[in-house]
């Protein structure tokens, strides 16, 4: 495993890069909860390895970090008109949001939303608070799979000291003293009109129906 201090500076950021788009397994700081990942590009064997260290029993779907709004809506089919308000609103920041997912993304990142008219494939995005962290992801160009960095069962982590990297085994790990937040993000679904919150995180809304709990384990 190999340690690289947060935030990164321009030679680590290199070396992160490098092992990033080489498929590694990442371990990192956001301004919520520490997280766990892979590029998006890794597929579905990506998102198996990150399910296997964090030793989730049942599928899950995981949200996906990206530099921008735009980035962010390039995952979906179609962006419903609340979800750019919401954006406008809260990003970047601790609310991540389900929209109607594009052709082509890995079959282990989704999730599903029923409708009145049928269950939508779904996908959650969020665009981080952290500056260091969308300059990152802004380099790296592509999104970058995010759960929390915990063992299933176990509470997410908010120091780096915190982290069961034994356990998860990452391959790279971004070494903070801790994340300023430590609550999760606001889960938010933006398909259903009105909008519904399915977790109640760090973001806190107005005048937003909270919805039925959501399986998704998000950073």
């Amino acid at each position: 495993m190999q340690t690289l201090p947060w935030p990164l500076g321009r030679r680590h950021l290199d070396e992160a890069l490098s092992a990033l788009r080489g498929g590694a397994l990442v371990v990192y700081p956001t301004e919520t909860v520490y997280g766990i990942g892979v590029v998006l590009s890794a597929g579905d064997a990506g998102i198996a390895r990150v399910r296997d260290a964090k030793d989730s029993r049942r599928p899950r779907p995981y949200l996906v970090l990206v530099h921008s709004p735009e980035a962010a809506f390039d995952l979906w089919s179609h962006v419903p008109p609340v979800a750019r308000v919401l954006a406008l609103a809260a990003w970047p920041g601790p609310l991540t949001l389900v929209g109607p997912a594009r052709d082509g993304l890995p079959a282990a990142l989704l999730s599903q939303v029923e409708t009145d008219d049928g269950p939508v494939a779904s996908v959650a995005v969020r665009v981080p608070g952290d500056p260091a962290l969308r300059q990152l992801l802004g380099r790296l160009g592509e999104p970058l799979l995010s759960t929390s960095a915990n063992v299933a069962g176990s509470p997410p982590p908010v120091r780096g000291a915190d982290v069961d990297l034994d356990s998860l085994q990452p391959d790279l790990f971004f070494e903070a003293e801790a994340c300023p937040g430590g609550e999760p993000s606001t889960l938010m679904d933006v398909i259903v009109d009105p909008p519904r919150i399915l977790r109640q995180g760090a973001w806190r809304p107005t005048l937003v129906p909270e919805g039925p709990s959501s399986p998704e384990e998000t950073a």
